[in-house]
């Protein structure tokens, strides 16, 4: 297609989404820290994994989000194929371990 307006329109409502879903990533982690504050001494140590496992599942999405968008910009700017390959090796990871640090309970 070379209509960039359709492309450019995909691109601005992911970029809308990814932001949502980071906000609420950061809301829950926030969740997660109060429960950790005003937990039992028992079930302290289970709180305190689970919210290591929400903060670095948010620092992901971060990551995914901002290789995302390099891959988007460097794909528009003709950027070399080297530097294209790097970013959707990145990306296709950094989502890999947002996935499967949301499989895991």
């Amino acid at each position: 297609m070379r209509d960039f307006r359709l492309w450019w329109g995909l691109f601005v409502a992911f970029a809308v989404l990814s932001v949502l879903v980071v906000q609420r990533g950061y809301r829950r982690w926030l969740v997660a820290r109060d429960v950790l504050d005003g937990a039992d001494p028992v079930r302290r140590a289970e709180f305190a994994r689970r919210l290591r496992r929400e903060a670095w599942r948010l620092a992901w999405m971060i990551v995914s989000l901002v290789t995302m968008t390099a891959l988007a910009f460097a794909a528009v700017v003709g950027a070399p194929p080297s530097i294209i390959l790097g970013l959707r090796i990145a990306a296709v990871a950094s989502v890999a371990a947002v996935l499967v640090l949301s499989l895991l309970r």
